[in-house]
């Protein structure tokens, strides 16, 4: 539980229109929180009579607890709904979906995570999240086989010394003190240069670090204007933040801690000079997959138009391949897609539980405080009578509160069940 003075962050995952519902949830189960004016789905705890990571709407994915100065750099950067990006350090997830949310069902992130360990930990959190426009890849941040110039917007957000978190992790000042950075400096300029050079001319680079110290910060951005070509771009403030000036960097956004309030943050926009040439560039080695068509998506109550992906059968497995991604990321990257559910040897589909994508098939709608203790009990391992005209077994069955998608429910001798299995 936090500190009395501590006032949590988090923000709305889910889609727009479903937010009044999610809120209504949250304030169902004794939470209270208001806007945070600098993003439109971020809020603010103002009461929290349990830890927020165990309310409903954290278990759902509805909402994405973060430190509202990490909510900053996706907000510099600005993608246009139904656009493509890349996210070159992408764990845990946090800028990833938060830009996956920015972009919409019909756009792209690709976020790239060197680390085998924490991809998985990635891929958990955007699965909780269904955040289905994002795909993933794991390869060294310096040299991505990825094409010349073929990228309209980068976020960059590269592992750094951590000064600006020490509110939450004490030791990082200790572990990152005096020349132990030195390491991080070098890592830092050549995820520069591999993003300088992935950018398309006339494109966008957001540099971020949850760090106070300089030398990964206004120097490192210094390096990438003087020595990559890139240009410095002024951001206006944003609301309810309070900024310093960074040293030689005018329009970049420095956060210093502000105990209970946010974490010390960097944040500023590149663009490279010039205009694009062409097209973005199109793979000709697409990947290559047998898909669910829209009657078998129908039959497991999904509407493919409204997901703007195909699912793809990978073995035992079912992922989601975004439109966009099918077009511009070659097969050679080996990216994964979003866990949709599993395939059997026969043909049979089971779409994931976790799968809120409103459809044709079956559902059961919940409302008020007695649907929330109905569905808390489904959570717990109980079951709940299923309507008499849904057969047993088979299909899963979408669980609604209010009126806002949750999950899919298992129909079992006549009851329904909650099941990850």
């Amino acid at each position: 539980m936090p500190s009395s003075n501590t006032r949590r962050s988090f923000r709305f995952s889910c889609r727009p229109e479903e937010i009044p519902a999610a809120g209504e949830m949250l304030s169902a189960q004794g939470y209270a929180f208001e806007p945070d004016g600098f993003f439109m789905p971020a809020r603010r705890l103002c009461s929290e009579p349990r830890p927020l990571g165990s309310s409903l709407a954290a278990f759902f994915g509805l909402i994405y607890i973060q430190d509202r100065s990490s909510m900053l750099p996706p907000v510099a950067l600005d993608p246009p709904r139904g656009e493509a990006v890349l996210d070159m350090c992408a764990s845990p997830g946090s800028k990833t979906s938060q830009l996956a949310w920015m972009t919409g069902p019909g756009g792209l992130v690709l976020g790239n995570e060197p680390s085998p360990q924490r991809l998985a930990n990635l891929r958990r959190n955007l699965r909780v999240l269904g955040a289905a426009q994002a795909v993933t890849c794991c390869h060294s941040g310096e040299k991505m086989p990825l094409p010349d110039e073929s990228w309209d917007f980068i976020q960059l957000d590269p592992p750094c010394s951590g000064w600006g978190t020490v509110e939450k992790h004490p030791r990082a000042a200790v572990l990152w003190k005096d020349g132990k950075t030195a390491p991080l400096i070098r890592l830092q300029k050549e995820l520069l240069r591999e993003a300088s050079r992935l950018l398309r001319p006339g494109g966008t680079l957001v540099y971020s670090t949850c760090t106070t110290n300089a030398d990964e910060n206004e120097r490192q951005v210094l390096f990438a204007c003087g020595e990559l070509g890139l240009q410095l771009e002024g951001l206006p403030p944003p609301a309810g933040f309070a900024l310093r000036e960074p040293e030689g960097c005018p329009g970049a956004w420095r956060l210093d801690i502000v105990p209970g309030e946010s974490q010390g943050f960097f944040v500023a926009r590149l663009r490279k000079p010039g205009s694009p040439c062409g097209p973005v560039p199109y793979t000709d080695d697409p990947v290559q997959a047998e898909v669910l068509d829209s009657a078998q998506l129908a039959e497991q109550g999904i509407d493919a138009g409204r997901l703007a992906a195909e699912i793809g059968i990978f073995g035992d497995s079912l992922h989601a391949l975004p439109l966009h991604a099918l077009t511009r990321l070659p097969a050679t990257l080996r990216w994964q897609g979003l866990y949709m559910g599993k395939h059997g040897k026969n043909g049979e589909v089971r779409i994931s539980p976790r799968s809120r994508d409103e459809g044709p098939g079956e559902h059961v709608d919940l409302e008020g405080r007695e649907g929330l203790r109905w569905i808390e009990s489904l959570l717990q391992g109980q079951s709940m009578p299923a309507p008499g005209h849904l057969p047993s077994g088979g299909r899963s069955v979408l669980l609604r509160w209010n009126g806002l998608p949750l999950c899919r429910l298992a129909v079992k001798g006549g009851r329904l069940v909650w099941s990850e299995r």
